[in-house]
């Protein structure tokens, strides 16, 4: 009976593949493997159930190395709907929720989930490829979770096959979020058009001080564009959500292509980006009062990734590697606004960079959860990525040379915290003269998780300090909302040095409703900003902020997580008040996972 059961599991598992094409040869392959030893090794796999919300902090690629090698004869995809996960797909959720979000949704089709696998069958198996995979399956908007499952063909076969389960998210929704009593945001999207990988999006605002009232974007994107791993996005946008610099509500129609390093053996990498940008005179200011411009935006960058030498072929492969690239930057300005007063000549100003990088990384990952996300599988890299940056740039009608260098080292401990080191230099070069150098130093930590029952807890702390050197025309450095305190958005408070501290408490607690757990959070935020870099420290230097949020996210929709934060202030500046509030209804925060990044100096963002 119970081999009944189990040949029965794996029909049902593999009926999706079997039906899409109906063709002979490939019920043949499923005869094969309800024949072979890949039942009992997937069917066990998965139908083993796991301790409720099992907590996870172990190496990517531990589960594959012991494979590692063998041929890859057969690549299976299945995808289950809401009512299951890909950890456990024997446990099935009995909701109407659950019902429903089946019937409403699309599923991902077969042929967009093969497109995003970069494993071949009838090559060797490499486990760090295949937890790569993994990893960037989870990575897709459209996808919440995604699991390989190896199945060896026989014991002393140096065969096996593969088993890719992928959850989607229910890619259809909604949401509003109030910024005041006049003053509202709306958004209804889908992020999985037809189940090929497509958004389509509508975002807008409704203002009563607004004219006119209302203002859209419309947004559209493809994930892996004809199997080539580039993205295409093309928008419009009226409230000031695209690639914006200057101090008015901003329209714009932009374009990009973008390809990731979606994982260190890839070898071509890049992105390009074309926009047209103009202020919108929402207020109905008079006069020069308004800034009325109007600029272009041209950037392009490419890279290419190789490695060293190989290693004795007893030891796994070498996962240092190296990556070249070059970009080109421009922004370029068909209208300024009438009198530019001195601090603004920067924010206006056409600017041309060009530069070069060479990069030194290697990066891996363990999976985890309730890092940042409310129970689903989260990948944190740990690992190194040394970059040193040469180029020449123009701005202000002044032409310098500029050089920088950056380090970025994660590690993460037994016990499951997270630390990561940054360390940030540049400097422009005018007649041998350094100008507008910048220091950053950094650190963050995220400790590991801590039980009280059902509750799960976890602190994060980081400490940044930056200071400028011999200014000439950047912009001195802020304590702006995340470079400094959260929420605090003064306009004139400047400086040449200055050091962060934040800490931030989060409590996963077992509360739920429909869908949607939450989570309370506790934040400090400490800084330091000087006007000179040689001032002592002095009283009338510091600033603090402390604000208390509740957290809500249901980790089967496309939308990120819903916040409301309250804010005080004990010493304000301007005309800000020391208590405001504030609701987010799109919150997007995902623990960074990029392998390499464009080409950038110090003070880009």
């Amino acid at each position: 009976m119970k081999s009944g059961v189990l040949i029965g599991l794996v029909c049902v598992l593999f009926l999706p593949v079997a039906l899409t094409g109906q063709d002979t040869t490939r019920l043949k392959k499923i005869d094969q493997l309800k024949q072979s030893k890949v039942t009992k090794q997937v069917v066990g796999a998965i139908s083993r159930t796991p301790p409720a919300d099992t907590v996870i902090t172990i190496k990517s690629e531990d589960a594959f190395l012991p494979y590692e090698g063998k041929i890859i004869r057969n690549i299976i995809v299945n995808r289950v709907g809401f009512d299951r996960t890909v950890q456990d797909t024997t446990r099935r959720f009995k909701s109407s929720v659950a019902r429903l979000a089946n019937r409403l949704h699309n599923d991902t089709k077969e042929w967009v989930v093969r497109e995003n696998i970069f494993l071949r069958e009838g090559k060797p198996f490499n486990p760090y490829r295949a937890a790569d995979n993994e990893r960037y399956l989870r990575d897709l908007d459209f996808i919440l979770d995604s699991k390989i499952f190896v199945a060896p063909v026989s014991e002393d076969s140096d065969s096996i096959d593969l088993l890719v389960m992928t959850r989607d998210v229910f890619s259809l929704g909604a949401s509003f979020s109030p910024r005041g009593i006049t003053e509202h945001r709306f958004r209804i999207q889908e992020a999985n058009l037809g189940g090929m990988g497509q958004r389509l999006q509508v975002a807008g605002v409704y203002d009563a001080g607004r004219n006119p009232t209302t203002g859209y974007e419309y947004l559209y994107r493809k994930t892996n564009l004809f199997g080539s791993f580039v993205n295409a996005t093309a928008g419009y946008t009226e409230i000031n959500t695209g690639r914006s610099v200057g101090n008015e509500n901003e329209s714009a129609y932009f374009f990009r292509l973008d390809r990731p390093l979606f994982h260190p053996f890839v070898r071509w990498a890049g992105a390009a980006e074309v926009s047209r940008n103009w202020s919108t005179n929402i207020t109905r200011k008079e006069g020069s009062a308004f800034a009325d411009y109007e600029y272009l935006v041209h950037d392009a960058w490419a890279g290419y990734s190789f490695g060293f030498r190989k290693l004795p072929s007893s030891l796994a492969e070498n996962r240092n590697r190296r990556f070249v690239a070059a970009r080109a930057f421009e922004e370029r300005f068909l209208k300024r606004p009438e009198n530019i007063s001195g601090n603004d000549r920067l924010t206006y100003s056409d600017r041309v960079t060009f530069l070069g990088q060479l990069t030194f990384f290697r990066q891996d990952f363990y999976k985890t959860n309730y890092v940042l996300g409310f129970g689903r599988t989260e990948d944190v890299p740990y690992g190194y990525r040394v970059s040193f940056t040469g180029g020449w740039e123009r701005e202000l009608d002044k032409e310098r040379l500029y050089t920088g260098a950056e380090l970025n080292w994660s590690t993460v401990n037994e016990n499951g915290t997270f630390y990561t080191y940054s360390v940030k230099l540049g400097n422009y070069w005018s007649e041998e003269l350094v100008e507008d150098g910048l220091a950053q130093f950094g650190i963050s930590r995220y400790s590991r998780l801590y039980f009280t029952g059902k509750t799960k807890i976890r602190h994060q702390a980081e400490i940044n300090f930056a200071s400028q050197i011999n200014r000439s025309q950047k912009r001195l450095l802020d304590i702006r909302d995340t470079n400094g305190l959260q929420g605090f958005r003064p306009d004139s408070l400047w400086g040449a040095q200055r050091l962060t501290f934040r800490t931030e408490t989060v409590v996963f607690t077992p509360w739920k409703l429909a869908g949607f757990h939450f989570a309370p959070v506790a934040r400090i935020d400490l800084a330091y900003l000087a006007k000179e870099n040689r001032v002592l420290f002095q009283k009338q230097n510091f600033y603090s902020g402390f604000s208390a949020a509740l957290r809500a996210r249901n980790e089967n929709l496309i939308f990120n997580t819903v916040e409301a934060r309250v804010y005080y202030y004990p010493k304000t500046v301007e005309t800000l008040e020391p208590w405001r509030f504030e609701f987010r209804a799109n919150l997007r925060i995902k623990y960074p996972t990029s392998l390499v990044t464009a080409p950038a100096t110090v003070y880009d963002p």
